[in-house]
C-alpha cells in the first residue's frame, strides 16, 4: 500500500475523522470491561459509568498526536492507552484508589490477552512462540529503525537488542515512550506504569517469556524488555516484588 504525505490539517484531523470508528472500538472494549466491574457495581451503574468513559474518551481523541498514522504500529497501542485514559479518569471519580484501578486494568488486560490466545489458538498459531518468529523478529528490527528517525516528537524511540541466546533471546530498550509523553503532558503521568504491568499480562497469558528490571514508566532511564525462551514470565499484579517497581509511584 502506497502512503502520500499528509497536510498540517490533514494531521491535526487524523483521529477526528476516525471518531465514529474509534469509539465503536471503545465500546466493544467496554464489554470487556463489564466482566471485571460487575463483581462491584449493577449493570445499571456499569452502564453509567460506561456513558461517562465514552464522553471522556470524545474529549480526548482530540488529545492523542500523530505518529505517522497506519504506517506505524505504534498509533494503535496509543489509541488503546487514550481510551484507557479515559475508563481511568472515571474510576478515579468513582473513589478508586491508584492501586484500585491498576487492580482493575491488569484484570481487564487478563480478560483481553486471553481473547487474544484463544484467537490465535484458533487460526493454528501458538501464543508462546510468536514473539521468538522470524517474520516478527524482523518486524521488531524495523520497528526500531524507524523510530529512530525520531519523525514525531510523541513518538516511542527504542532500540532492539540481540540477545545471547543464554539469557534471553532478543530484547527492546525503550528510551522514549509515547504514553509517558502524552500522559505527562495531560496531567496523567501517574498512569503510565499500569502499562509496563500489563506486559507480564501479556506474556503470562500468551505463555511467553519475558523479563525486565526497569522502565520509564516507574521512574528509570529506559525499559530493557527481554524475551527468554523456557522462562517462566511472573505476574505483573500486584506489582511490588517486580525489580522495576516503585513504591513511591504506587503506594
Amino acid at each position: 500500500m502506497k502512503y502520500v504525505e499528509l497536510t498540517v490539517k490533514e494531521i491535526n484531523d487524523y483521529y477526528i475523522k476516525r471518531k465514529p470508528k474509534l469509539m465503536e472500538e471503545f465500546s466493544k472494549s467496554l464489554e470487556i470491561v463489564r466482566d471485571v466491574l460487575k463483581r462491584k457495581f449493577s449493570n445499571d451503574k456499569i452502564d453509567d459509568l460506561f456513558n461517562e468513559m465514552k464522553a471522556e474518551y470524545e474529549k480526548l481523541i482530540p488529545e492523542i498526536p500523530y505518529i505517522g498514522g497506519r504506517k506505524n504500529s505504534f498509533t494503535t497501542l496509543l489509541i488503546g492507552g487514550i481510551s484507557n485514559l479515559a475508563m481511568f479518569y472515571v474510576l478515579e471519580r468513582e473513589g478508586f484508589s491508584l492501586r484500585d484501578i491498576g487492580e482493575f486494568y491488569y484484570e481487564y488486560r487478563d480478560i483481553s490477552n486471553t481473547i487474544r490466545r484463544n484467537n490465535l489458538e484458533k487460526i493454528g498459531k501458538d501464543p508462546a512462540q510468536y514473539t521468538f518468529e522470524q517474520a516478527y523478529v524482523d518486524y521488531a528490527k524495523k520497528l526500531c529503525e524507524t523510530s529512530k528517525l525520531r519523525e514525531y516528537p510523541e513518538d516511542w524511540v527504542v532500540d532492539y537488542i540481540e540477545g545471547d541466546g543464554k539469557t534471553f533471546e532478543w530484547g527492546f530498550n525503550f528510551h522514549e515512550c509515547s504514553f509517558h509523553k502524552v500522559f505527562k503532558r495531560l496531567g496523567a503521568e501517574r498512569f503510565v506504569p499500569f502499562f509496563c504491568l500489563a506486559d507480564f499480562s501479556e506474556a503470562n497469558i500468551l505463555g511467553f517469556g519475558f523479563s525486565r528490571t526497569q522502565t520509564l514508566g516507574f521512574g528509570a532511564p529506559m525499559c530493557d524488555h527481554r524475551y527468554v525462551i523456557n522462562y517462566k514470565t511472573p505476574r505483573g499484579w500486584p506489582p511490588d516484588e517486580l525489580p522495576e517497581f516503585n513504591k513511591n509511584l504506587i503506594p
